[in-house]
């Protein structure tokens, strides 16, 4: 309970936290009559009236947005028929008042094609996140220099990426420990793979919605590091795994760490291959998301 004094008159707000959301219940117009009474009768610290319960409702910003939005633009794997497959991949996300891409795509024409389809303006997106340096991730940059110049995108560390996003006239920012780009939203450390790669996590009330490129330093490591950075459980795991030759000894693996973490759903897309999303859809039908160019996960908080 918060005590403020005007005054001489005090008034009581109850603070309950509701999903992240401090709620203060009551309405305003009450106290301004009394003050403007009280000033009226100049009754002033004389006033016998000593304490105002109010209530009134305001929001703070101590969490997240109350709706996340993830629209995948361009994947490999079939979804949505009216749109275009392109081997890569590119994300699109608005989440805690910002919208972002992680990753572009092999293709600036596609990228446009399918945003364009999908209602997405990608000219008012804040910035990108580049999982790696692959131009399968990267060829779209072409089309943010056009429509966006000078746009912020974070990369790992890795000098041949740095330069070619710098030629294109945007802005890159280096990465190399887990950063919170913006409220509740985290770039996370690249590990090395080969290629050094780093990831997205956003961090909701269920628990981190983590993006992953490739993958190529493992899944299931990205997915623990995130964990021990942020300090949060993980809740969806969405993107390329890079299993697509992978044994079904190791699908099975793979799958069941990821579980184990306490993942709830998995989303296998781009280079992750046949022998995980089968596995995971006949082993862990209720983790399994599947998926592809077009899917589109909206979270209510």
């Amino acid at each position: 309970m918060d005590f403020h004094r005007l005054g001489d008159i005090k008034f009581i707000c109850y603070v309950q936290p509701i999903r992240g959301i401090v709620r203060y219940s009551a309405v305003f117009a009450v106290l301004m009559f009394v003050v403007g009474l009280v000033a009226g009768a100049g009754i002033g610290s004389m006033l016998f009236v000593k304490t105002l319960i109010i209530t009134t409702t305001v929001y703070s910003s101590i969490t997240l947005a109350e709706r996340m939005r993830i629209v995948v633009l361009v994947d490999n794997n079939p979804y949505r028929q009216d749109l275009e497959k392109a081997w890569g991949l590119s994300v699109y996300i608005e989440a805690s008042g910002v919208r972002l891409l992680f990753d572009t795509g092999p293709d600036p024409i596609v990228l446009e094609a399918n945003a364009r389809r999908l209602g997405i303006d990608l000219s008012k997106i804040d910035f990108v996140v580049i999982s790696h340096a692959h131009g399968d991730h990267t060829g779209g940059l072409r089309l943010l220099a056009s429509i966006k110049p000078g746009v912020t995108v974070y990369v790992p560390p890795d000098g041949s990426l740095v330069s070619y996003v710098r030629s294109l006239g945007l802005k890159p920012i280096q990465v190399n420990n887990t950063v919170e780009v913006s409220r509740g939203v985290y770039v996370v450390k690249p590990l090395y793979g080969p290629p050094i790669e780093e990831a997205l996590a956003i961090k909701t009330g269920k628990g981190l919605i983590i993006l992953v490129g490739c993958s190529h330093p493992g899944v299931v490591n990205i997915v623990e590091q995130a964990m021990r950075d942020i300090g949060v459980k993980p809740y969806i795991v969405l993107g390329g795994f890079h299993m697509g030759g992978s044994s079904p000894q190791d699908a099975q693996k793979v799958a069941s760490q990821l579980v184990e973490t306490g993942v709830e759903k998995i989303y296998p897309l781009h280079c992750s291959g046949d022998n995980v999303r089968s596995y995971l859809a006949n082993h862990y039908k209720g983790n399994y998301g599947g998926g592809g160019v077009g899917l589109e996960i909206v979270i209510q908080e």
